[in-house]
């Protein structure tokens, strides 16, 4: 298996970090091929609880390598910030990461830009605060600050300066703004400079670990519904959330790829603002938040919470060429004596309309739900499926039909051996 792309069906906060780590124990390497730090990727193990948001979930398998791919964005601050904290509970990631050169750094300047942008605007985001967007912006106006720029001190401190002075001046900013900013430039360039022992080829080392016949996950961020192009525009993330990003990230070809697997949580969730059909503003939304602890690693908002969506996970598993799908947090919906799933929309007739190519906003779209009986049992912890209640395995089976591909594995709590295998 060459290489494994680890991809979110929803809005993200799907539960991605957790089989990464599982699919890690017999990999070479995990890479990162989207977003920053934005992300929020938990993971439990026997040392703890860990929460990443810009390095690879596969770095708490001792021994895996780690890699961040050029479609991300980097905050040098923050992922150094990451790997010390990982050090000192034990972890050493230092000697077996690589970040390519051609990432783009999050300069300060970005996030003073996305708060203004945030700042009493018509139809604000919702976003994270971390200065993703405003990086990707300055990407594609092809005038970015990446990794690689380090390798000229003199230059890249004075690029890092100018960027600087020219947001102060955007923004009028004056006073200790000014002099905030000023300093967390400085601290920029320090820590930009310091992560010069990190870069590496990223493309080129995958293709060497592939040619030895080492295994690859390639792990992604947020979800698909966030994808700049396919996901809920204009309320979506910067960064490619979808199978094929992985590619141009991590660069290989789309020959290497070995299979795509989706992750799928068994209700929906999302952060921020935008469309969600499904979402139950009510008391039980407040359920599911409660009993799924459903606030953002990366913001700690409260997540908006919702009924699951085939119609959407249909989309997604479509369009991310998944040939199997894990199932997250199956066990918060215990107690429930109801369960309800949409099966369609009312604005969609043929049942498998491709909804971002219809020219009708997907806030247009009124679900229409199938109920199911559910179950009182406590699955948390359960590790066999037979061992499931009959309406557990019911409800399963029916998301995995109307998503379209095999549900194989399926999480019934935090810890790594919380997970039944179902291969069959």
């Amino acid at each position: 298996m060459p290489v494994r792309i680890i991809v979110g069906l929803q809005w993200g906060d799907e539960g991605k970090g957790k089989m990464v780590d599982h699919l890690a124990l017999d990999a070479s390497a995990v890479a990162r091929f989207s977003g920053g730090a934005n992300a929020g990727h938990t993971v439990e193990t026997p040392m703890g609880r860990y929460a990443l948001h810009m390095l690879p979930s596969g770095v708490l398998r001792q021994g895996v390598a780690g890699m961040i791919g050029s479609g991300c964005v980097v905050d040098p601050l923050a992922l150094l910030g990451e790997i010390s904290d990982l050090e000192n509970s034990g972890v050493t990631v230092a000697d077996r990461l690589l970040v390519s050169g051609k990432v783009h750094l999050v300069h300060p300047a970005a996030r003073v830009s996305e708060a203004f942008s945030e700042t009493g605007a018509d139809r604000k985001i919702g976003t994270t605060g971390r200065g993703i967007g405003p990086t990707y912006v300055e990407k594609f106006r092809r005038r970015g600050i990446r990794l690689e720029d380090i390798s000229l001190p003199a230059q890249f401190s004075a690029r890092c300066r100018e960027r600087a002075d020219r947001c102060a001046q955007e923004f009028g900013l004056e006073g200790t703004a000014r002099e905030a900013l000023v300093r967390d430039t400085e601290a920029f360039i320090e820590a930009s400079l310091s992560m010069a022992r990190y870069v590496g080829d990223v493309s080129y080392t995958i293709s060497r670990i592939l040619e030895e016949n080492g295994t690859v996950i390639a792990e992604g961020a947020q979800g698909t519904l966030l994808d700049p192009d396919h996901g809920t525009y204009p309320y979506v993330t910067c960064g490619q959330c979808v199978s094929g990003a992985a590619c141009t990230s991590l660069g290989f070809g789309p020959n290497r790829v070995g299979e795509v697997v989706g992750i799928l949580k068994a209700y929906s969730t999302r952060v921020g603002e935008g469309p969600f059909p499904t979402e139950q503003a009510n008391e039980t939304g407040e359920r599911i938040r409660k009993a799924g602890n459903e606030y953002g690693t990366t913001t700690g908002r409260p997540r908006r919470c919702g009924w699951s969506d085939g119609v959407l996970a249909r989309y997604a598993t479509r369009l991310n060429g998944c040939d199997w799908i894990t199932l997250t947090l199956l066990d918060v919906l215990s107690g429930f004596e109801e369960l309800q799933v949409c099966t369609r929309y009312e604005l969609d007739p043929e049942q498998d309309l491709a909804l971002f190519e219809t020219g009708v906003r997907l806030g247009a779209h009124i679900p229409v739900y199938e109920t199911l009986p559910g179950w009182k049992e406590d699955i948390r912890g359960e590790t066999r499926w037979d061992a499931l209640p009959p309406n557990a395995r019911r409800y399963v089976e029916t998301l995995e039909r109307l998503a379209g591909a095999p549900i194989r594995a399926i999480s019934t709590g935090p810890d790594r051996d919380h997970l039944i295998r179902r291969d069959n």
